[in-house]
């Protein structure tokens, strides 16, 4: 009798143990489908000059830095997460994504003329609605402003570069970037 009632209890265990488990791997399973994913910055610049030859925009590299820098600032702001995969680095003359950078510095300050090969080739190219409107935003920012302007915009102070160069830090983190781009999120909003 009691070897029955300890073969009851084992079964019981399992059984809780089991349904545990199977909680875990929801809860687990439904954050990973709700969590964005991040895209290389490569792709994301190829994203942005395709749209922008398509709207007849020019776009330089200096250019291109600031709006990954806007683009990735606006997306953290609606979702809390990074639009780009990489940090956004604190350079002497603003922010830069150093994988762009490399891959636009023959361009100098003129226009760059081709789309990267992660936009051609296999990254998976779905993008969310938000990283839809942030591309559709910083597409209508730089139909208004020009590389200059951009720039000064990025330097202005208490920005996240400005507070990030003036700490004396390399990168400016996604945490501030967020706590920036939320001002102008909920002011958009209103």
């Amino acid at each position: 009798m009691k070897e029955i009632h300890n073969l009851k209890m084992i079964n019981f265990v399992y059984i809780l143990m089991l349904v545990g488990l199977i909680f875990v791997l929801y809860l687990y399973i439904c954050q990973t489908k709700t969590k964005s994913m991040s895209k290389s910055p490569l792709f994301i610049s190829g994203e942005i000059l395709k749209r922008a030859k398509e709207q007849g925009l020019s776009i330089s590299n200096m250019s291109l830095q600031k709006l990954l820098f806007i683009a990735n600032g606006a997306y953290l702001a609606k979702t809390g997460n990074p639009l780009i995969d990489e940090p956004i680095e604190v350079w002497q003359f603003g922010p830069v994504v150093k994988s762009v950078y490399h891959e636009f510095k023959n361009y100098g300050s003129t226009d760059i003329k081709h789309i990267p090969s992660s936009n051609r080739l296999g990254e998976d190219k779905n993008l969310d609605a938000t990283a839809e409107e942030a591309l559709e935003f910083v597409l209508e920012v730089a139909s208004k402003l020009d590389a200059i302007q951009l720039s000064n915009w990025t330097h202005l102070p208490d920005s996240p570069w400005s507070n990030a160069k003036e700490a004396g830090q390399n990168i400016i983190s996604n945490e501030v970037m967020q706590g920036y781009f939320k001002q102008f999120i909920k002011k958009k909003e209103d």
